[in-house]
C-alpha cells in the first residue's frame, strides 16, 4: 500500500455541529472571485454568511526579547471595522479596510542546518502516513535525519506496506528519511508479563530498540544528539532546540527530557523522561544502551517504552535524567487554550491529535515565516482584546480581561488539578464562555503578490455553536479575523 496520491495538506478538525448549523464543502475553482473563493476554503469551513474582519500589521524588528510572561499593551483596538459577506454568492464584494498597525516583534530564526540531529520513532504506517505534513514543518530542508521503524510493516508472511513508497512521499518534502521494518518479530520478556506463547512485539518495545538502529547509523564526529520521539512529537522549529540542546555536552554520557506536566502520571510511571515531549540521548550513552538492549528487555519490569529506557540507562550507566524547560509531554485532555495562551514559547508540543486537537503547524509558521520566537507571544488591545500570536484571539466582556492574573495559566484542561502545578504554577480558574469569545487560527499562509510583495495571512476563526452558552439552534454566523503581516 502507498501513500495516497493526492498532495498533502495540514489536517483539518472538524468539530461536531447542531444540524441547523450550515457549514458547506464547497469545490475549489467554483467561483472566479478569488476573495470568496479563499474564504471558501476546505481548512475554514465557514458558515454560509460570515462576519468579516482584517487589520494589516508591520513587523516593527527588535533583538531585544519579551518576558514570555510578560504581555505587550498596545494602545487602540485590534479590530476597527467588519463587513458581512454571503458566501454561497459569487459577486464581487468590498474587503473590509485592512487599518495598519504596527507590532514589536523579534527578528526571526536564521536559516541553518542541523546534521548533527538524529531523530528516530516507531509507529504504524498509517500514522506515519498521514503525519507527514507535521514532520515536514519542521524537518523539510533542515539536514537533521529521520529513522522510523514502521511496527506493522510485516503480516507475517512478508511485507505488508510499500515502506519504498512512504520514504519517497517524505523525502519529496525535503525530509531526509529512512523508513525500515521492525527488527524484532516476538515480544521479549513475555512470561514475565503474564503471557504466554509466541505474542507479536509490541510497538513499545520497538520504540526502546530505536536506540539500538540510532546508534548503528549516527555519524562519528557529526551526530551530536539521538533522539526518540512519538509519531505526534511536534517541534515548533529546530532553531531554539538546538540552541538549549548546545548547553549540554554531548561528548559525555547524556540524558535529556521533560516530566510529564501531569504530576500523578509521574507517580504513576516514575521518574522519567516521557517520549512525547523528545528524549535526546548522547552518541555515547546510546552506544552502551544499544550494546544492552536486548538483555534490558530480557529484565524489564515494565512494558512501556519510556520505562524501558529509564530502567536500561540506571542499570548500565550512572546517568541521571537532565531536565530541560521547553519541552512538553503535554498529559492534559479537552480545551489546551490555558497552555497556549500562557505566554509560553514551547520547544516542543504532544498529544496535539488526540488528546486535544490544535493545527500545530499552522500554528507555528508564524516563527518559521515572520518573527521567530514572537511564536505564542501576548499582546493586549485595551481592555477587552488578547492575541495569543499563532493561536488565539481573544474578546473579553463585563470587564473580565483587566481582573486576571495572566501571570498564571488559565485552567482550561480537563481535570485542571493542583497536580499540573509543578509545571505550570498554581492555575487560576477557567473563564466562562460567556465573558470568553475566542477565534482560534484556522489557517496561515505566505502569499506573493504582484511585483514580489510578501505577506503573511493568518485566519482566526470564531465558529457559532461552539460555546456552551449558545442556544441549541444558534442564529448567528461563523466570525473571521485576518491578520495580514507585510514582509516587504
Amino acid at each position: 500500500m502507498a501513500p495516497q496520491p493526492e498532495p498533502y495538506t495540514d489536517i483539518t478538525y472538524d468539530t461536531s455541529q447542531p444540524a441547523s448549523i450550515d457549514r458547506p464543502q464547497w469545490e475549489p475553482g467554483m467561483c472566479n472571485v478569488p476573495e470568496i473563493e479563499f474564504l471558501r476554503r476546505s481548512q475554514l469551513w465557514l458558515t454560509n454568511n460570515i462576519v468579516y474582519s482584517r487589520r494589516c500589521i508591520k513587523p516593527v524588528r527588535s533583538k531585544g526579547s519579551h518576558a514570555r510572561g510578560s504581555v505587550i499593551d498596545m494602545s487602540g483596538p485590534l479590530i476597527t471595522s467588519k463587513t458581512k459577506v454571503n458566501l454561497t454568492s459569487c459577486v464581487d464584494f468590498e474587503p473590509p479596510p485592512c487599518d495598519s498597525i504596527s507590532l514589536p516583534v523579534p527578528p526571526a530564526y536564521p536559516r541553518k542546518q542541523y546534521p548533527h540531529l538524529l531523530f528516530g520513532v516507531a509507529s504504524s504506517y498509517d500514522r506515519l502516513n498521514s503525519s507527514l505534513p507535521e514532520f515536514a514543518h519542521w524537518l523539510a530542508s533542515t539536514g537533521a535525519q529521520l529513522l522510523a521503524i514502521v511496527a506493522d510493516a510485516k503480516d507475517g508472511e512478508g511485507s505488508r506496506y510499500d515502506l519504498g513508497a512512504l520514504q519517497a512521499a517524505y523525502r519529496d518534502r525535503g525530509i531526509q528519511a529512512t523508513f525500515i521494518p521492525p527488527t524484532l518479530d516476538k515480544r521479549i520478556n513475555r512470561i514475565a508479563l503474564g503471557e504466554e506463547g509466541d505474542v507479536t512485539a509490541p510497538v513499545e518495545q520497538h520504540h526502546f530498540l530505536l536506540v539500538r538502529e540510532l546508534s548503528a547509523v549516527a555519524r562519528p564526529g557529526i551526530t551530536r544528539w539521538i533522539s526518540i520521539i512519538d509519531d505526534d512529537t511536534f517541534f515548533p522549529s529546530l532553531h531554539p532546540l538546538d540552541m538549549e540542546l548546545a548547553r549540554h555536552d554531548h561528548t559525555r554520557s547524556t540524558w535529556l527530557g521533560a516530566l510529564s506536566d501531569d504530576f500523578s502520571s509521574v507517580k504513576y510511571w516514575g521518574y522519567q523522561a516521557f517520549g512525547g515531549a523528545g528524549v535526546f540521548l548522547s552518541p555515547p550513552l546510546a552506544s552502551v544502551i544499544a550494546s544492552h538492549a536486548e538483555q534490558c528487555l530480557r529484565e524489564a519490569t515494565t512494558d512501556q517504552g519510556d520505562g524501558l529506557l529509564r530502567e536500561c540507562i540506571s542499570t548500565h550507566s550512572r546517568t541521571t535524567l537532565t531536565l530541560v524547560h521547553g519541552l512538553h509531554q503535554h498529559d492534559f485532555r479537552g480545551d489546551p487554550s490555558g497552555f497556549f495562551e500562557s505566554g509560553v514559547l514551547p520547544l516542543s508540543l504532544h498529544h496535539w491529535k488526540s488528546w486535544y486537537r490544535a493545527p500545530v503547524a499552522a500554528i507555528s509558521r508564524i516563527a518559521t515565516h515572520v518573527c521567530g520566537s514572537c511564536l505564542l507571544q501576548r499582546f493586549r488591545f485595551r481592555d477587552d482584546t488578547l492575541l495569543s500570536n499563532g493561536y488565539s484571539v481573544v474578546v473579553y466582556a463585563n470587564d473580565t480581561l483587566p481582573s486576571l492574573d495572566l501571570s498564571r495559566v488559565e485552567g482550561t484542561w480537563l481535570h485542571a488539578t493542583s497536580d499540573y502545578n509543578p509545571t505550570y504554577g498554581q492555575l487560576r480558574p477557567k473563564v466562562s464562555s460567556d465573558d470568553k469569545k475566542s477565534y482560534l487560527l484556522q489557517d496561515a499562509i505566505l502569499e506573493t503578490r504582484p511585483k514580489g510583495k510578501k505577506v503573511f495571512r493568518q485566519l482566526y476563526v470564531y465558529r457559532v455553536g461552539e460555546n456552551a452558552w449558545e442556544q441549541a439552534t444558534p442564529t448567528g454566523v461563523d466570525e473571521v479575523i485576518e491578520l495580514e503581516w507585510d514582509l516587504s
